[in-house]
């Protein structure tokens, strides 16, 4: 409304201004027309008179004819000197020759201009004639002058009376012009709120403009038709958005999509736990910024500039250390692509190849051992020892010593392969767990007395009650009884303890020994790896104990933890599943 009506009055002053102009051009003209018509009069009144222009009733006649039409009466001689005014008599009013109106008459013989009258104060209109005929002796120019006053007010009032004119139809023109669009644009809101409705997800709003047969009604039909198809593709898009992020959470290789200019617009939570990162924090922020692993720059700047895939291996820095392979391969065929990042977590892979190379240069390194003292033995018996009566007895005792070192390592090994292969045949049975203990202790009581250690027995009452392979226990627990007793010195203790914590069945084998480092803890259990090398294999220590223990204790469903401190003592904590009277009562296996 306020914008028409701006434009209505904006019309209407241009209109007011032209046809200001108009009539004020029509009423100078005829105002000028006047002014000449009188002149002549006037120049016919004058010859009447005796003395022409010098007739003292002249100015009596100029006046009156003023007060009549109201105008100003001047008579001017060619030499430009005011004989007679018709507002000042006969009165010196100063030379009028170089008046614009005078100069004009002089060239054209009728001058007309409107200035300012210094005389009278006023804006004027000057019409000037002039007369030169000698037969009436009245050679002089013959001013008549009128105020714009008039003019002005004329004008005034009929741009007055427009302007009220156009300020009714303006305010009529606007407010019919604002209700009708008010009714015609008022499905606007309708359609409006509808797309808000769209814009939160809500495509079932109906509306009120359908069946209209216009414009409105046309719009619609294709916005609803618009509605339909949003939805249709909004849902197919849920549809597989759900379909991609169930298949890339299921996915155990981590992936991720990154922009060309290195922002993360995709991540699995496989690859985000590679890498020790949350959801929050990758998205939206450049990749390298946030895992600032060279090889995988290296990878990225690789594939990016060459056009191909390429592959790297790296270590991840923060957190528990990982082994991640990754392969990168192009997003789009742009100047700069983005990329695509596959990761694959290969630490359990690495560490069994180190743990494969390790076993082959220790099991390698175990067998030579025993077989080289054999065949030194043997080569030092054959050059004649074997007739030395004070030697040869103790090189054949160290013979058999060695051959049994070598025979019980080979039967470790055994062991150790058939029950990771799952070959092994376990009796699972229910049998109390004070009892192996106590079997385990009346075996070496008395070579813990014998190397002067203090050896214990702490059993609970009622006894914890298992379900597992009895000799498999056994096993366990003799192993590492054996171990603290090898590595505990004089004087020391050593104990074994049962108890029930967390719903398991708890066996205890502690020592005051010589303990375990905390670096050397996570490979306590690996084949072949010794604490101290040299006293474990003078003690015929195979270096396979450990690793049959916790083998023996995973495949009865238990697990072995170490809890250990330099120079201070071990203890081994073999949890076994409990099993409670209930389930005794309902014949569990």
């Amino acid at each position: 409304m306020l914008g028409y009506f701006i434009l209505h009055l904006l019309t209407a002053g241009l209109f007011i201004l032209v046809l200001s102009q108009i009539v004020r051009n029509q009423k100078i003209d005829d105002i000028e027309a006047e002014m000449q018509s009188v002149a002549f009069v006037l120049a016919g009144h004058i010859v009447d008179l005796e003395n022409g222009i010098h007739d003292e009733a002249l100015a009596g006649h100029l006046k009156r004819i003023g007060t009549l039409t109201n105008m100003r009466f001047t008579i001017i001689t060619f030499d430009g000197q005011v004989v007679v005014d018709s507002v000042k008599g006969t009165q010196e009013i100063g030379p009028h020759g170089s008046r614009e109106e005078i100069l004009i008459a002089k060239r054209d013989r009728w001058g007309f201009t409107q200035r300012y009258s210094d005389t009278l104060g006023v804006n004027m209109m000057y019409g000037v004639q002039k007369f030169d005929n000698s037969n009436i002796d009245i050679g002089c120019y013959l001013r008549v002058a009128s105020e714009s006053y008039e003019i002005n007010h004329e004008i005034f009032e009929i741009q007055t009376f427009v302007w009220i004119l156009a300020l009714i139809l303006s305010l009529l023109t606007s407010t019919l012009m604002a209700l009708f669009s008010v009714r015609s644009m008022q499905p606007l809101s309708t359609f409006a709120q509808a797309a808000r409705q769209i814009g939160i997800g809500k495509y079932d709003t109906a509306l009120t403009t359908q069946g209209r047969d216009d414009e409105w009604g046309a719009l619609s039909e294709a916005f609803q038709q618009m509605q339909t198809e949003l939805n249709r593709r909004e849902q197919h898009l849920l549809e597989n958005s759900q379909r991609l992020e169930a298949v890339l959470s299921s996915m155990i290789e981590g992936v991720l999509a990154v922009k060309p200019s290195g922002e993360v617009m995709l991540a699995n939570g496989a690859a985000c736990r590679m890498l020790q990162l949350t959801h929050p924090e990758i998205f939206g922020k450049k990749l390298l910024e946030i895992v600032r692993i060279p090889e995988l720059a290296q990878a990225i700047e690789k594939t990016q500039l060459q056009r191909t895939f390429s592959k790297t291996e790296f270590k991840t820095i923060s957190g528990p250390q990982k082994t991640l392979k990754a392969r990168v391969s192009m997003l789009a065929n742009e100047d700069k692509p983005g990329v695509a990042i596959v990761l694959h977590d290969v630490t359990e892979l690495r560490q069994l190849e180190t743990m494969r190379q390790d076993f082959v240069a220790n099991v390698s390194h175990e067998l030579k051992t025993p077989l080289a003292s054999i065949k030194a033995y043997s080569e030092t018996l054959r050059l004649g020892a074997l007739h030395d009566e004070n030697k040869n007895m103790q090189f054949v005792e160290q013979i058999e010593f060695q051959a049994e070192l070598l025979n019980q390592q080979i039967l470790d090994l055994l062991q150790l392969a058939r029950v990771e292969s799952g070959k092994d045949t376990f009796t699972i049975a229910e049998f109390e767990i004070n009892r192996v203990c106590q079997a385990s202790y009346d075996q070496f009581v008395e070579i813990a007395v014998e190397r002067k250690l203090d050896f214990q027995l702490d059993l609970t009452h009622p006894s914890p009650v298992t379900a597992a392979d009895i000799k498999s226990i056994e096993t366990i627990v003799k192993n590492l009884v054996v171990n603290a007793i090898h590595y505990t010195p004089e004087n020391g203790s050593i104990s074994i303890a049962s108890h029930v914590k967390n719903d398991l069945a708890i066996i205890e084998v502690k020592d005051t020994g010589i303990g375990i480092a905390k670096d050397q803890q996570q490979r306590i259990f690996e084949r072949f790896y010794r604490v101290d090398k040299a006293r474990s294999r003078d003690m015929g220590g195979t270096g396979l104990g450990l690793a049959i223990v916790k083998h023996l204790a995973q495949a009865n469903g238990g697990s072995v933890h170490l809890k250990s401190q330099l120079g201070k003592g071990s203890c081994f904590e073999v949890r076994l599943p409990l099993k409670t009277a209930s389930d005794c009562d309902h014949g569990d296996p």
